[in-house]
């Protein structure tokens, strides 16, 4: 009875009773709003085969300070960078001058490098310092998986060892200022195509197998096959044309079990030739997909290494595929040529 008195007595002065803990947490919510605003995100990828140098970074940084001191009064600026090499190793810098003074004389390649700015500006519509951010993570590439992760959750620190060399550079800047974020990100657009590209000479009869590698691989895997069927065919045919029979009722139990052994024998033939052109087809477009991919980074002794590595390893398979195109050419040319012979 005295719970419902006291609703009453609440009811009667029109408001609700709130807790202290309630009133410190809406104030706090008010001050917040107040004074930060909810940013937004925008996130670029770049197809260039560049390479990446020590200079190239410090000259990434310069410009993006002068951008922000050029048109912007900041109050407060932290950039950091994270370097994971190859035998994943992680060097954190907390600052530019760490890595100004940093000697690189790992022998691992790098995988992978972020680069974060983080800083506040004082902007107009807003009582304080608004935070934006801006990231930019060089790497050998993004992995598919990495590209739908950037796409739909707009990180790219986090993502995991690079395989290809699809998209080098992945930008993302958190922004309230959209015209900031648009600026921030064609800086690294334009810092992108000033840097050295990856322009080795490769060959470019591969660089075109590479381009329809998925037709090169079908044509291993089936063309073939389809040749040693119809040699197959062929053998069969001359056989029982040797036979000197009309009907197949005429066949005697010799013939008739000759016949049986060489259907066997093609059967498997053609069932362990399967398999091993279907490896073949494998090998033939992993080995275009890897081909002229290069390497994006020139910092380390180990990346200068993993270069002269990844020049040797383009010039074997371009000889490599060469000399099993070639081969492939003569084995159907000649399955073809002696399959018209018996027929």
């Amino acid at each position: 009875m005295n719970r419902d008195k006291n609703i009453g007595i609440n009811s009667n002065k029109g408001e609700l009773e709130v807790s202290p803990e309630e009133k410190s947490l809406a104030l706090f919510r008010s001050m917040y709003y107040q004074i930060n605003a909810k940013p937004d995100s925008m996130s670029k990828v770049f197809a260039q085969k560049i390479i990446v140098s020590r200079e190239d970074i410090i000259d990434l940084n310069e410009r993006v300070n002068k951008k922000i001191r050029m048109h912007y009064q900041d109050d407060g600026y932290i950039a950091t960078i994270t370097v994971s090499l190859n035998n994943r190793e992680v060097i954190n810098f907390e600052c530019w001058n760490e890595f100004l003074s940093y000697e690189w004389i790992e022998s691992n390649c790098i995988n992978s490098i972020i680069l974060k700015w983080n800083f506040n500006i004082r902007m107009p519509q807003y009582e304080y310092p608004q935070n934006h951010v801006l990231m930019v993570k060089i790497s050998n590439g993004l992995r598919p998986e990495e590209m739908l992760n950037l796409i739909f959750s707009g990180k790219i620190e986090d993502f995991e060892e690079i395989e290809t060399n699809t998209f080098p550079v992945a930008a993302r800047v958190d922004f309230i200022e959209p015209i900031l974020g648009d600026e921030l990100l064609n800086i690294v657009s334009e810092w992108i195509r000033g840097l050295k590209e990856n322009n080795d000479k490769r060959n470019p009869f591969i660089i075109l197998l590479r381009k329809y590698r998925k037709r090169v691989a079908q044509y291993f895997n089936y063309f073939a096959l389809i040749m040693l069927i119809w040699l197959g065919v062929a053998i069969i045919n001359k056989l029982v044309h040797d036979f000197n029979t009309n009907k197949l009722a005429d066949f005697t139990s010799d013939q008739f079990l000759l016949l049986f052994d060489w259907i066997v024998i093609i059967c498997v033939f053609l069932f362990a030739s399967l398999k091993i052109l279907n490896n073949l087809a494998h090998k033939i477009y992993d080995t275009l997909t890897q081909y002229g991919q290069g390497f994006a980074f020139s910092i380390t002794k180990g990346d200068k290494k993993r270069q002269d590595e990844i020049r040797l390893y383009d010039e074997k398979n371009a000889k490599s595929i060469l000399l099993k195109f070639a081969f492939s050419l003569i084995f159907n040319i000649t399955c073809g040529i002696i399959a018209a012979l018996l027929v």
